[in-house]
């Protein structure tokens, strides 16, 4: 092992290395098992909607997948910087800590905006009902979700890898000593995230509070003004009934958010004004906890929102025909497949609205009789 001689302080970094042994270990059968689960329930929900997309353009399948992508590529960084990094990887740079550990904050940022445009989405669907379509129109939903990519990647990996950083305050010669030790010196550099600046961690933690709050606060309005202040009969009430239904389970999720990425918002503020190394420790472990709620999101979709549930056995049954066609075969050796899986979708999905067909097909036909016996009067004479 190398000697050094004289303590280590932010005037002694000649001859200093920004290469760190790589003890980011996490508990390899923990992460494995939560980003595995991560990354495969999040790609179902994103291949069931893509698969089988909504006949009309849906905004809220739109969050949903920009949700679920950002959360599958939080499953991918835990997986490598839990389990594969260290077993690829004896060594690791700095500049590779900002990109993973930026990738992380980035798709966590990504994901709680997620859940906000969903807030908002909802806001104008239940609210401003009539106008909904003018509003939340198919350009301002892509300019939504590019933004809710673009930003939290500039200001968690871009900015921080082109120099708002600490890697030249930093010595891995400290840390590959003792990894508990302060190696990035000065009082701008985040102990807790490094080689980040103070500021940035300050400013991801502040904005994923605000997030957080925010949803709540739109959620909270929305189920308060159609739980107790909207008085609707026959089709209106059946309308809003399926509309609780949505905001109860985004308000589930929303909960997830709250109690498992609200502590590590909430550490990430608190490091900024009490700056120890002990706390990047306390960080690992509210990151797994985090991962919770990557892992419940797909389980609350395909459970609380018929479309996807639908979806999803409809993709199902497919996937068994393909693999086994003649476990689904008639006595002739026709398939009992698609067509009529889909019809049933439909009285799945839309059980009144057939009712509702046939009642306008019978308005029509009464209002059309009268013409039809005046234009046989009218031959007769």
């Amino acid at each position: 092992m190398m000697s050094f001689q004289g303590p280590f302080n932010s005037s002694n970094l000649t001859g200093s290395t920004n290469v760190c042994v790589n003890t980011e270990s996490w508990g390899k059968a923990i992460t494995a098992i939560a980003g595995s689960l991560i990354v495969l329930g999040n790609l179902l929900v994103v291949v069931v909607l893509m698969r089988l997309p909504a006949r009309r353009f849906r905004p809220l399948h739109w969050f949903i997948v920009q949700l679920a992508v950002a959360d599958f590529f939080v499953g991918l960084i835990v997986l490598w910087i839990g389990t594969f990094s260290s077993l690829v990887l004896d060594t690791v740079s700095l500049m590779s800590g900002i990109a993973t550990y930026g990738v992380l904050a980035a798709a966590t940022s990504t994901s709680t905006l997620g859940v906000l445009f969903i807030a908002v989405d909802r806001h104008f669907y239940i609210l401003r009902h009539r106008r909904y379509k003018q509003i939340v129109t198919r350009l301002r939903v892509g300019i939504a979700i590019i933004v809710a990519c673009v930003v939290p990647a500039t200001f968690f990996v871009v900015v921080p890898a082109f120099g708002w950083n600490c890697i030249k305050s930093c010595d891995c010669r400290v840390y590959n000593i003792d990894q508990n030790r302060r190696y990035c010196f000065g009082s701008h550099c985040s102990q807790m995230m490094t080689p980040f600046r103070g500021e940035t961690v300050l400013g991801g933690g502040i904005c994923l509070l605000l997030l957080l709050v925010v949803s709540v606060s739109v959620y909270v309005k929305i189920f308060v003004q159609v739980r107790f202040l909207t008085k609707t009969t026959g089709r209106q009430r059946n309308r809003r009934n399926s509309e609780m239904q949505m905001i109860k389970t985004m308000l589930i999720v929303l909960s997830g958010f709250v109690f498992t990425t609200g502590p590590l918002a909430i550490l990430c503020v608190v490091s900024y004004f009490h700056n120890v190394r002990e706390l990047h420790n306390t960080m690992r472990i509210l990151v797994v906890i985090s991962t919770i709620n990557s892992i419940l999101n797909p389980i609350f979709y395909f459970w609380r929102i018929p479309d996807l549930n639908s979806n999803l056995r409809i993709m199902i049954r497919d996937s068994l025909i393909f693999c086994c066609p003649s476990c689904f075969a008639d006595d002739n050796g026709v398939l009992r497949g698609r067509k009529k899986l889909s019809s049933v979708k439909l009285k799945t999905l839309n059980p009144k609205r057939q009712n509702v067909r046939q009642s306008e097909s019978s308005l029509s036909l009464q209002f059309k009789m009268p013409d039809r016996e005046l234009t046989r009067s009218r031959d007769d004479n």
